[in-house]
């Protein structure tokens, strides 16, 4: 969840809603303003359609051409909004949703970036910037740089008690492989074994040995192994004090000029899941997976930015974008569905809770 305070506006990001409320009086309480995601439309107040000139109180992500973000050299502030073109014939027009305070913060060029980056992915057109070749990125200490990128809200965590989480491994069936690892139960033993090719921790197999109550981390064999490879470690249930499922949601920007001459972002987003044992100095990395949406997919963004060029063909893009998409979302299905099930079975097999962290825009 996410709460970006502007001028007199708070957007809410939650549960695939992206939504703006007024800070106080009228729409305080409830929406003035509602995207959500996967529909492909917008859904707004009578009051807020006939001061911005829209129809009805719906509207289909058709006639948006872009979500805009930016700073207003005549307001000298942050702002984010829409460009909106009823009929094919109209210039787009910019529909505002908020904006920040005066002066150009880098706060506020974060906040309405990160905003106006999550909208553009709820209603899928592309997002564009003006003002500001890219909008400022905090770094560690308060440092500014370049882009935008990070995850957009803090860890949201929950614990699954050691219960329902044996009761949950319980419907898993082993043996479990993805992309060079396996994860197999043996008579009083769960034994992951990682191939080269899977780049995790270095080691070439974890036991959990239920009898000796044991993690042993076995490093590779060989003169290689002996030589580069960690050394191995063995870990007493009794120190661990849960597993951990991570799973991050990393954006990094990139931008690239459309037809017009704006800056419009295709900032990749990159899925990072990881399986740790939780010590009481440290955390023990046991799985790692990452899945990055294809450049296809953001390749798709930048021809909906180019639109309108002779030659393009709208109808028969959007079927090759929406088969790639369908492909994407298989293989990321099959990724965390994996780790995840590996997260239950190694909590299972040490009878310890399962820790489900989330944070960024999931």
């Amino acid at each position: 969840m996410a709460n970006i305070f502007a001028d007199g506006t708070e957007i809410n990001v939650e549960d695939g809603q992206w939504r703006v409320y007024n800070t106080e009086g009228a729409y305080s309480l409830s929406p003035f303003f509602t995207a959500v995601k996967g529909t492909g439309l917008i859904n707004y107040v009578p009051r807020f359609a006939e001061a911005r000139g829209l129809p009805g109180t719906v509207l289909a992500a058709d006639y948006i051409k872009a979500v805009v973000v930016g700073f207003d050299e005549r307001r000298k502030c942050w702002t984010v909004g829409l460009y909106v073109a009823l009929r094919p014939e109209d210039k787009p027009r910019f529909v505002e949703l908020a904006h920040w305070p005066t002066g150009d913060d880098p706060t506020y060029g974060i906040d309405s970036h990160q905003a106006g980056r999550v909208l553009s992915e709820y209603i899928s057109v592309p997002l564009k910037l003006f003002g500001a070749d890219k909008a400022p990125v905090m770094r560690g200490e308060g440092r500014t740089a370049a882009g935008v990128t990070g995850t957009l809200s803090a860890v949201q965590q929950n614990e699954v008690d050691a219960k329902k989480v044996r009761i949950k491994a319980e419907t898993i069936q082993l043996p479990l492989s993805f992309n060079g690892i396996g994860i197999a139960a043996n008579r009083g033993s769960i034994t992951i074994r990682y191939a080269k090719e899977a780049d995790q921790n270095g080691y070439n197999q974890c036991v959990i040995d239920q009898d000796a109550q044991l993690v042993k981390l076995i490093p590779p064999t060989g003169f290689l192994g002996a030589r580069k490879g960690p050394q191995g470690r063995t870990i007493k249930f009794s120190d661990i004090r849960n597993v951990e499922f991570q799973h991050i949601v990393v954006h990094k920007a990139s931008f690239a000029k459309d037809a017009d001459g704006m800056m419009v972002d295709v900032s990749a987003k990159n899925h990072e899941y990881g399986v740790y044992l939780t010590l009481p100095n440290e955390p023990v990395l046991l799985l790692k997976l990452n899945h990055a949406i294809s450049s296809e997919l953001n390749q798709r963004q930048m021809e909906k930015a180019f639109a309108g060029k002779e030659g393009f063909d709208e109808a028969e893009r959007q079927m090759a974008y929406l088969r790639q998409h369908q492909r994407d979302q298989k293989q990321h299905d099959a990724l965390s569905g994996f780790i995840e099930a590996a997260a239950y079975v190694i909590a299972a097999g040490m009878m310890r809770p399962l820790m489900l962290s989330e944070s960024g825009d999931v």
